[in-house]
């Protein structure tokens, strides 16, 4: 049975965890921007059956996260969703997409149309004809939104994540246009066990603009940490390390699904390490472990499924990443996870 999610579902859980958090954001615009963000419609499943979304593994698109570092938890409000996912064809869903984000823009504090002309060039930097990518590929670009008390009646970040495997070039296009991707992969071009697979671009209500690039590690080879290493150094030794120390097997590290995030705002390069557990992993014991560690607390992690099971959801750990800075080490702990609603 197709379990039909509407965006106000998932808007009282933000709602939820936003109190849980202690995040004094009005819950109407928390509601309006989800609600224009997702489109309206949260299915996990298109009438095909098949997964509506590739942003998470149930299908649904829409994570939550919580975020902090250096013994504090983040007071923010932080998700990421995507419109569009009944569309069949890959050219509709990239239009739906670019027509959504002016909307977003406009609850920036300092949101205009230069910002919303950047974003959609973003997107089209990526997908020059949509029109020719087969309808097969469902990852066109998702949207993050934070919200935080400097901007109560606002949206305090937009995100918008693209794919970079579907046209060739991409990220070479991207770097021709803003030179804040110019040098962010470090791994080379060659490589066959890590790979750039996405790009995003951010802006915050202060108007700065910060660039990522994500690569992805393949899958169950037992090679994946050494070259983890090699390539981003003492950075990807701390995070893994920290891993381990929290729970993680280390003769296992490898089974596990690894991402890297390089990104770049004004200053240097920073460097993220994100896993993802396996199908049969339950998370929450390396997650209350970490958290105790990078958050001071293991408030923000314990609201995550809170706010779920106050709104009828299940809940499920999806991701951690940790940031690593040269001056301060382990610097960021994000952690991100899926409410479930079931058909009634």
């Amino acid at each position: 049975m197709l379990t039909i999610v509407m965006g106000a579902v998932a808007g009282e859980f933000l709602v939820e965890l936003a109190e849980r958090l202690a995040v004094p954001c009005d819950p109407a615009p928390i509601h309006a921007i989800l609600e224009r963000a997702c489109g309206g419609q949260l299915n996990s499943r298109r009438p095909d059956g098949r997964r509506a979304s590739t942003l998470t593994t149930s299908g649904i698109p829409f994570e939550a996260s919580v975020s902090g570092g250096c013994g504090e938890l983040a007071p923010a409000l932080r998700y990421v969703t995507e419109t569009a996912t009944q569309e069949n064809e890959f050219a509709s869903r990239v239009s739906a997409q670019l027509a959504a984000i002016p909307d977003l823009v406009a609850w920036l504090p300092n949101g205009d149309e230069s910002v919303s002309d950047m974003l959609r060039s973003f997107v089209a930097t990526l997908y020059p004809d949509p029109a020719e990518v087969p309808a097969r590929h469902r990852f066109a670009t998702w949207l993050g939104v934070v919200h935080h008390a400097g901007a109560p009646n606002r949206a305090a970040r937009l995100k918008v994540y693209g794919n970079l495997k579907l046209v060739p070039g991409a990220l070479h296009r991207l770097c021709e246009l803003w030179p804040g991707f110019v040098g962010l992969v470090s791994v080379p071009e060659g490589e066959k066990l890590i790979k750039p697979v996405g790009a995003a671009i951010e802006v915050d209500a202060l108007g700065n603009v910060n660039h990522k690039v994500y690569l992805r590690a393949r899958h169950h080879d037992v090679g994946v940490p050494m070259k983890l290493v090699r390539y981003f150094g003492d950075a990807a030794w701390e995070v893994l390390s920290e891993l381990v120390r929290c729970g993680v097997d280390a003769a296992e590290l490898h089974e596990h699904d690894f991402m890297v995030c390089c990104a770049r705002s004004t200053g240097a390069p920073e460097f993220g390490l994100y896993l993802a557990p396996r199908q049969d992993d339950e998370l929450t014991r390396i997650v209350r472990e970490l958290a105790s560690r990078h958050h001071g607390t293991t408030h923000g992690v314990d609201a995550l499924p809170r706010a779920a099971d106050a709104c009828g959801a299940t809940w499920r750990y999806s991701l951690v990443g940790m940031g690593f800075s040269a001056d301060r080490g382990i610097d960021k702990l994000n952690v991100y996870g899926i409410p479930a609603w079931s058909a009634a």
